[in-house]
C-alpha cells in the first residue's frame, strides 16, 4: 500500500511522481501532464487499492496549484503538503550527492514524511475571496516597488545632470515640479525665456493656480548655474538643446508610466478594502497599534484559517519572525538572522505595523526599549521582537473575534493619549543609541570584542586561580585604533 507521494512539478512538461511504502522502498514510478488525462492518471495509479497517501510538492512557482486543488476535490482526507526547497535540496545531497534529476527530486519529495514529517506544512487552500485579497495584495506591493524605483530613478538623472534643481522644489512630485520636469527641463531656454516666464508657467501648472516666487527664484537661480556649466562644455558636444530634449520625454515616460501605476495602486486599495469588510466586518484587527488599512487585509489573507495554527509559536514559525538557533554544548549564538520562511510580504506588513505600533503602544514600546538600551541591539533586531509580539497579537484578535485593548505594561487599560505620554516619558531611545547602533563595526571591532571577552574569562578565572595572573597580564591591550590598523595593513608582497 502506498504510504508517501513525492510529486516533482515542472513549469512546463511532465510531472514526475514517486511512490513508496510502509517500509519507504520505492513501489511505483510515472509520469503525468496537468490535463483531464493526466490528473485521472495520477488519481488511479496514487489512490489505488483504498490507498490514502501523504502527497509532497515542492513549490514551484503556480503549477501546484491545479493539482492541489483536483486532489483536494477528489480526495478531501488524503494530506497535501509542501516543504521548503533548501530543505529538499539538503535530503537530495544526503541521498545523491553527485546526481540531480526530476526522478530523483520526486524520490526525495516522496522520503520527506519519513525523514522530517514534523516540518512539513499542509497546503492550505483559502477560499477565493482571501485568495483575491492575497493576489492583490502581492499586485500593489510589486507597483508600489516599481513606483518606487521610477522615483529613485529620476532622482539619480537630476542629481546627476542637473545638480541644484531637484533641492529647488518644496516637492518633486506636486503638479508644477512634473510640468517642469516633462517640458521645462532644458536650462538654456529656461534662462533665455527668464524668470517671469518660469514662473507663469510654474504657477498655472500648480494646484488652484497658486503663486510661488520663492520657488521659481530658486529654480531660475538653479538653472542659471546649470546652464553656466554646460555653456562652458558645448564644444564637447554631449550636452546641447538635443540632449535635454531627449531627456524631457524621458523623464516625461517615467512620469506617465509612475502616474498610471498609482492609479492602479489606488483601484487595487479600493477593491481590497471592499473584499476586507465583506469577509471581516468586525474590523477587529484594525484595533491593534500599528495594524491600518494598508496591513489589515495582508495579515487577513495570509493567516486564513487561524485554527490551522496549534500555537503561537507555529504561527511565529511559519512567519519567519523567529532567528536561527546555533547552540552546542555549553555555547550559544545570540542575535542571529531570522529564518527566511514565511511570505515576504507578511513580513513587510508586520514590519510596518510595528513601526507605527511602537510609538502609540507602551508594552511595544517597552519591549523596543528593552532591546535597544539594555540588550545592544540594533534597530531591525528589535523590530523582529516587536514583529513577533505583533504577529501574536493578530493571531489571537482573529482567534477570539475581539477588538484589542490598549494597555500598559502592567495590563491596564489605558487612552490613546496615556500611552503616547507613558511612552515619551519612560521609553524613549536617546539619539546617541541609535546612532551607535546604527554605526557599521569594522573588522577591528570585532577583533577588540574577541579580546575584550578573553580578558573578561581570565579576570573570572583569576578571582578563582590567581596563578593565571602571569597569563593575564601578557595579553595586549585593547585599542580600536590600533587594531584596526592591524586588521587593515596589507601584507608584504616579497
Amino acid at each position: 500500500m502506498i504510504k508517501s507521494v513525492g510529486i516533482d512539478l515542472a513549469g512546463n512538461g511532465e510531472h514526475k511522481v514517486r511512490c513508496l511504502d510502509e517500509k519507504a522502498e520505492p513501489c511505483d514510478g510515472f509520469g503525468f501532464e496537468t490535463t483531464p488525462a493526466g490528473l485521472a492518471k495520477l488519481e488511479e495509479r496514487v489512490f489505488k487499492d483504498g490507498s490514502n497517501p501523504m502527497v509532497v510538492f515542492e513549490p514551484t512557482g503556480l503549477a501546484w496549484v491545479p493539482v492541489a486543488v483536483y486532489l483536494r476535490a477528489r480526495h478531501p482526507d488524503c494530506r497535501l503538503v509542501r516543504t521548503q526547497s533548501r530543505n529538499v535540496a539538503a535530503l537530495r545531497k544526503y541521498l545523491r550527492r553527485s546526481s540531480k534529476s526530476d526522478k530523483i527530486d520526486s524520490l526525495t519529495l516522496a522520503k520527506m514524511p519519513f525523514v522530517d514529517a514534523e516540518r512539513l506544512n499542509d497546503v492550505f487552500l483559502p477560499p477565493a475571496k482571501i485568495y483575491a485579497i492575497q493576489r492583490l495584495a502581492r499586485q500593489r506591493r510589486r507597483l508600489e516597488s516599481d513606483m518606487a524605483a521610477r522615483k529613485t530613478r529620476i532622482i539619480s538623472i537630476l542629481d546627476g545632470y542637473l545638480p541644484g534643481v531637484r533641492l529647488a522644489f518644496s516637492t518633486l512630485w506636486a503638479p508644477q515640479a512634473k510640468a517642469f520636469l516633462s517640458s521645462r527641463l532644458n536650462p538654456f531656454a529656461v534662462v533665455q525665456d527668464g524668470e517671469k516666464a518660469l514662473d507663469r508657467f510654474l504657477t498655472m501648472a500648480r494646484s488652484r493656480h497658486r503663486k510661488d516666487t520663492a520657488e521659481s527664484h530658486a529654480l531660475y537661480i538653479a538653472c542659471q548655474a546649470v546652464a553656466m556649466i554646460y555653456e562652458r562644455s558645448l564644444s564637447a558636444g554631449t550636452i546641447n538643446d538635443d540632449f535635454f530634449t531627449a531627456l524631457e520625454e524621458e523623464l516625461g515616460r517615467e512620469l506617465r508610466l509612475m502616474d498610471a501605476e498609482e492609479a492602479e495602486s489606488q483601484s487595487i486599495t479600493q477593491r481590497l478594502k471592499e473584499l476586507y469588510q465583506e469577509l471581516h466586518p468586525s474590523d477587529n484587527l484594525c484595533t491593534i497599534p500599528g495594524v491600518g488599512e494598508q496591513t489589515a487585509p495582508v495579515f487577513l489573507a495570509v493567516v486564513g484559517d487561524p485554527a490551522r495554527f496549534h500555537s503561537q509559536s507555529a504561527f511565529a514559525n511559519f512567519n519567519g519572525v523567529v532567528p536561527n538557533s546555533k547552540q552546542s554544548s555549553q555555547t550559544e549564538s545570540k542575535g542571529l538572522r531570522m529564518t527566511k520562511a514565511g511570505p515576504a510580504i507578511m513580513k513587510w506588513a508586520l514590519y510596518q505595523s510595528g513601526q507605527i505600533g511602537r510609538r502609540c503602544d507602551p508594552q511595544l514600546a517597552s519591549l523596543y526599549y528593552r532591546e535597544m538600551v539594555h540588550n545592544g541591539k540594533n534597530h531591525k533586531q528589535a523590530m523582529g521582537a516587536v514583529m513577533s509580539h505583533i504577529g501574536a497579537r493578530i493571531l489571537a484578535v482573529l482567534r477570539e473575534n475581539k477588538p484589542y485593548e490598549l494597555r500598559d505594561v502592567q495590563g491596564k487599560p489605558i487612552t490613546w493619549d496615556e500611552a503616547k505620554k507613558l511612552i515619551q516619558l519612560n521609553y524613549h531611545v536617546p539619539e546617541e543609541i541609535k546612532r551607535d547602533r546604527r554605526r557599521r563595526r569594522t573588522l577591528g571591532d570585532s577583533v577588540n570584542r574577541r579580546l575584550r571577552a578573553r580578558r573578561e574569562m581570565l579576570e573570572a578565572e583569576y578571582a578563582r586561580q590567581p596563578k593565571l595572573l602571569n597569563l593575564l597580564s601578557h595579553l595586549p591591550a585593547i585599542s580600536l585604533t590600533e587594531t584596526n590598523k592591524e586588521v587593515n595593513k596589507k601584507p608584504n608582497p616579497s
